[in-house]
């Protein structure tokens, strides 16, 4: 009755008519002694099965032929071709061999069309993450780093550390996907009415324009991870700079329990692989991490939880296979910090951060005869619901009499005085909804000498934000100054993106020279927009070329050595966000009379309040260019490549200050009299003189510029036979530009005779950025499974790390007043009373800093205890060492980060 109702819950995601013309074959797995083998992994025809401990794994499949393959980390791989007439029973005997060379515990560079990193579950498993930013260190040039959950983790492919906050456009452009489904950040609106309260936690925590957070994606149930830094296919859009492909453990496995702990949190874990009948298998999972910043302030906390129900379910249509996988998915992710009463303050303010994901995903793979154009077709269907909720509580203590607005609408209006103290409760609620669909067909085909792999598809992208928004009593505001208002993100339009994509690669063989070539293109545009945004017109082709030459082996001491020489173009375009399309409309509220009186009764404030929608409506995509060529040299198992890479975003998105000339009155409160009042005075009798100021907002535009370029390298060597220990070295070459694109206006922050500065210069150029490392890491790990150990030390660090600002020009191109008349600065401005004052102070822009060498030594070691019982530790920084640097002619001690960071874990396999 159970597996019924499992079953059904997972038949409500679709409706699929399942043919039973499918023939049974059991492969039984044995060793030299006819044993039976556990664990072993049997793979055929895309479906792939681990043994249970009778040796035992069923398929049901179509007549015809197939290959077998049969894997398993202590025997011999072996490959057979069988061809099902009838339902059949094999027995399959692999010889005890173990293939050490097939064990990585580091990232494993792909020799494919393009530069893709692969993290498997062993290397996972002795790293020992806590969250998927660890696995970051992995790649090349990256080196690890403690974790960090008080504040977002966003990636950064390709490029140095300590990218500055205008420069977001490559984090955004970073797309993840989970099990072959986009997780899409466009309808995240979860931003706080207070950024800068306790110590900036809000700010810190504010993921909108930065994308995935990756604290909140756990690795405890991941299988494998392709981080493509490359050039993928034309399938994958709306991404600037690089995919990452997460897949998740699907098919019987053995009950695992996981327990970890470190200095900064403890994390749990149990997770379980069903197989609930011959052809469907259910796995679930459940993780749990608790973080403290400081382990001695409960005050301060991170805790995320997620859980995930997988069906895999193999079966037939129309006399063909079909496999559909269906998941349900909850993660929980909670930000808290308070003040803590032990420190004398009041605890009142209050932090809290709760979001909230559940998520329903299908994948229908559907297989059909080789004869056709197209012989499989895949359809995968998501739906996401976000319940966010952000609540802050802030005790308010104001120095005097301040009066607040309380007018919704443009023009004049009267105000309130609040109490000198008080406690204002704001929060933010958010509720995105995202909906995809994504439908690929793929075919092979022969001809001559040559081999067609070709695909086309759609996919459609939906996102809507249904939260009330940002809220808080006007009464009791979180500041005394606000420049918006409460707002429901409902009335904000949706976001959605359709694409369509074709791409084929053809491999041709000459004599020894192999030669493989992929070319894609894909088109994709934003629906449902209004006509006056620029981006509503606009569509977008993004060309992707890939080619690989294999040159044939050269002979060294009657040994091969492989040659593959790859080089990529491609164009990416990275769409807006819900927030950068429709951001909140800004307010300015001055006061034009404030007459506060010892007598309630005769209380009085006069505002007019102005207001600006925000957006910017000529805000387009941004556009990354990319091209790389790589070098690959494989000799008796020794592998090296080196990849070249050169990235140019010119448009990436960024917040630019924008003004507008404001005027009001300023009333005479001298002229104040009571006898002539009705609810207030009687303006008509008080003089005034009528001001202009300047009021500033922000808005998005196309004006960030990041050029990456590189040299990525790596090589392994095989596994020396004696004690089983493999040596492999990564590293990059990193010089990344961040400058601005478009011009920047400014004023100095003076006031001359009493009033601001009345003027606004435009200047050429906003601070710009040189970022430079290279980057090392060497990895020492031995590998012994006959004693169930695994043991690596890593010494890695920099060779140099460089950062440099470019100097600014410091007189503006043009000015303007509160006349909004824009004229040319001449030199002889710089001598004039006021104008003087425009010419930026750039003497320390040129100022570079140079560090010299670091080196840190890490320790991991993971041991079978007893048969499913496992424990593994690790030491960071068990030894480090930070160069002495020159800075201005003064020598410089490093002592930052000497202190060791350890962990361990248990892992219980029954």
């Amino acid at each position: 009755m159970k597996k019924y109702i499992l079953h059904l819950l997972f038949s409500f995601f679709s409706l699929s008519v399942f043919g039973q013309n499918t023939l049974r074959l059991e492969v039984n797995v044995l060793d030299g002694k006819k044993s039976a083998v556990e664990d072993a992994t049997v793979s055929i025809h895309q479906k792939t099965f681990v043994t249970n401990s009778s040796g035992l794994s069923i398929f049901n499949l179509a007549p015809g032929t197939y290959t077998l393959q049969i894997t398993h980390p202590n025997y011999q791989e072996k490959q057979i071709s069988v061809h099902l007439t009838k339902n059949t029973q094999l027995d399959i005997q692999l010889q005890s061999e173990t293939k050490l060379e097939e064990v990585f515990i580091t990232a494993k560079e792909k020799k494919g069309l393009t530069s893709t990193s692969v993290i498997d579950r062993k290397a996972m498993e002795h790293l020992q993450p806590s969250s998927f930013t660890d696995l970051l260190e992995l790649l090349p040039g990256g080196l690890s780093r403690d974790p960090d959950f008080t504040s977002v983790n966003r990636i950064a492919l390709r490029e140095s550390a300590g990218a500055p906050s205008d420069y977001i456009t490559s984090a955004l452009g970073t797309q993840f996907m989970m099990d072959d489904h986009i997780l899409n950040s466009n309808a995240n609106l979860l931003t706080s009415s207070d950024p800068r309260h306790l110590s900036e936690r809000p700010l810190n925590l504010n993921s909108t324009r930065t994308g995935v957070d990756m604290r909140t994606i756990s690795t405890n149930d991941i299988e494998r991870v392709e981080i493509i830094r490359g050039i993928p296919t034309a399938a994958y859009g709306d991404l600037t700079s690089g995919l990452i492909k997460i897949e998740r453990k699907v098919g019987l496995t053995p009950f695992q329990a996981r327990f970890k702990t470190d200095g900064f949190s403890k994390q749990y874990y149990v997770g379980k692989g069903f197989s609930m009948t011959e052809n469907w298998q259910l796995n679930a999972n459940l993780d749990l991490l608790d973080s403290k910043n400081d382990p001695t302030d409960s005050y301060d906390n991170y805790r995320r939880m997620t859980g995930s129900v997988r069906s895999r379910l193999l079966t037939s249509l129309w006399n063909s296979p079909l496999e559909w996988r269906s998941t349900i998915d909850l993660a929980s992710n909670i930000d808290t910090k308070e003040i803590d009463p032990d420190t004398g303050v009041t605890a009142i303010d209050q932090y809290k951060n709760t979001s909230l994901r559940i998520s329903f995903t299908n994948n229908f793979a559907y297989t059909l005869n080789q004869n056709n154009f197209f012989n499989r077709i895949v359809l995968n269907t998501a739906i996401r619901q976000g319940f966010d909720q952000l609540k802050q509580s802030k005790l308010i203590n104001l120095s005097g009499p301040r009066s607040l607005p309380l007018s919704f609408e443009a023009g004049e209006n009267t105000g309130f005085y609040p109490t000198l103290r008080y406690i204002s409760d704001f929060s933010t609620d958010s509720n995105p909804i995202d909906l995809s669909a994504a439908l690929q067909a793929t075919g092979k085909k022969k001809s001559g000498g040559f081999q067609f792999q070709y695909e086309a598809g759609l996919d459609f992208r939906y996102s809507k934000n249904r939260g009330n928004g940002m809220q808080w009593d006007l009464a009791t505001p979180p500041n005394s100054v606000m420049g918006s208002r409460p707002r429901t993100f409902d009335d904000i339009p949706a976001w959605q993106n359709a694409a369509a994509f074709v791409g084929n690669e053809l491999n041709y063989q000459l004599g020894q020279h192999r030669f493989n070539l992929y070319t894609g293109l894909r088109l994709s545009k934003l629906l449902g927009l209004d006509p006056s945004y620029k981006i509503s017109g606009e569509s977008y082709l993004e060309p992707r070329v890939n080619f690989q030459y294999q040159l044939p082996d050269i002979m060294l001491k009657e040994k091969p050595l492989a040659i593959d020489l790859t080089v990529g173009y491609g164009e990416f375009y990275k769409t807006p966000t819900m927030g950068m399309l429709f951001p909140n409309q800004k307010y300015w509220d001055y006061a034009q009379l404030n007459y506060f009186h010892n007598d309630e009764n005769y209380r009085y404030v006069n505002f007019m309040t102005y207001i600006e929608n925000t957006e910017n409506k000529d805000l387009t995509a941004a556009k990354n260019s990319k091209k790389e060529i790589r070098l690959n040299l494989s000799y008796r198992r020794h592998n090296l490549f080196v990849t070249y890479f050169n990235e140019i975003l010119n448009n990436g998105f960024r917040s630019t200050l924008q003004t507008r000339v404001h005027e009001f009155k300023q009333y005479d409160a001298a002229y104040v009299n009571h006898d002539d009042w009705n609810n207030g005075p009687n303006l008509a009798n008080i003089p005034y003189t009528l001001k202009k100021e300047f009021g500033t907002y922000s808005t998005t535009e196309n004006g960030s510029a990041t050029l990456k370029n590189g040299v990525e390298f790596g090589y392994s060597s095989p596994r020396l036979k004696v004690i089983n220990t493999r040596f492999t070295l990564t590293g990059a070459w990193f010089r990344t530009e961040y400058r601005n694109t478009v011009p920047v206006i400014e004023s100095p922050a003076i006031s001359l005779g009493g009033q601001n500065f009345p003027y606004y210069g435009i200047y050429k150029n906003d601070q710009g950025y040189i970022n430079e490392s290279m980057n090392y890491n060497l990895m020492i790990d031995t590998y012994l499974p006959q004693l169930g150990l695994t043991v690596s030390a890593s010494v890695q660090g920099n060779l140099y790390d460089y950062k440099k600002s470019d100097q600014r020009v410091p007189e503006p191109e043009q000015y303007y007043g509160l006349d909004n008349v824009i004229h040319d600065f001449q030199p002889s401005d710089a001598q004039d009373a006021y104008l003087q004052w425009l010419v930026r102070g750039v003497s320390s822009d040129h100022i570079s800093r140079r560090l010299t060498h670091t080196v840190q030594a890490n320790l991991k070691v993971t041991k079978v205890i007893y048969r499913g019982i496992r424990s593994s530790m690790f030491v960071n920084r068990i030894f480090n060492y930070q160069h002495p640097y020159t800075f201005l002619g003064n020598r410089i001690y490093r002592k930052v980060g000497n202190t060791p960071y350890f962990g361990m874990e248990l892992t219980y396999n029954f």
